[in-house]
């Protein structure tokens, strides 16, 4: 009995001697938080932000400020997508004068930032965001009453930098261009589109769950 144990237990331990060489050659294991709990990353981030519209070509719209709201996913390491809506007030502008009018952008895009290595520990990246979407106006007051609402499409890319503010909240200053199909504001039967540009500027705060 006492022979057959000591056969047992060199066996177990010759067993056991290439799998600690295999750790001692690798890197060493990340030291646990003092507190004992490893973080987990946060999938999502619920963003608020405050942007300006601006035209770069001729357009019967004035420029304008917006607010907007956003969801991101992180879908792989250094991919996010994000699905984002903002309004503002502007002014359309048509021959016989103006009337007030609601725009508010409609994105579904995708960031890609170089998170890893060195880049993952400095806290500040940059990133880069491009997507599809719609752009919805609504005139609105006692002529723009008939007045149809529009949905034109619309293309963005850009970028931006993010930072990390706290364990659960990040801030990013973004700018982004815009290739926009605008159409007839007035005749709702004119299908008949052009393609006009608008560079956006927004600062947004995100929320991480």
């Amino acid at each position: 009995m006492r022979s057959r144990a000591t056969l047992l237990a060199l066996a177990f331990l010759a067993g056991a001697a290439p799998a600690a060489a295999q750790v001692l050659a690798g890197d060493p294991p990340e030291a646990p938080p003092p507190s004992g709990i490893v973080p987990r990353e946060r999938a999502f981030a619920l963003g608020f932000g405050v942007g300006s519209y601006r035209w770069e070509d001729p357009a019967p719209y004035e420029d304008m400020t917006t607010a907007s709201l956003s969801l991101e996913r992180a879908l792989w390491r250094g991919i996010r997508g994000r699905v984002s809506i903002a309004a503002g007030r502007t002014t359309l502008n048509l021959g016989s004068g103006s009337v007030e009018a609601w725009a508010m952008p409609v994105d579904l895009q995708v960031l890609l930032a170089p998170d890893f290595g060195p880049l993952r520990r400095l806290g500040v990246l940059p990133y880069a965001v491009g997507g599809l979407g719609t752009l919805i106006t609504n005139p609105s007051g006692d002529t723009g009453d008939e007045l149809p609402t529009r949905s034109q499409s619309q293309w963005t890319y850009g970028g931006g930098i993010v930072a990390r503010v706290s364990g659960r909240f990040e801030a990013r200053f973004e700018g982004t261009s815009v290739g926009l199909r605008l159409a007839d504001p007035v005749e709702a039967e004119d299908r008949d589109t052009e393609t006009i540009h608008n560079r956006r500027w927004e600062g947004r705060i995100s929320w991480l769950f």
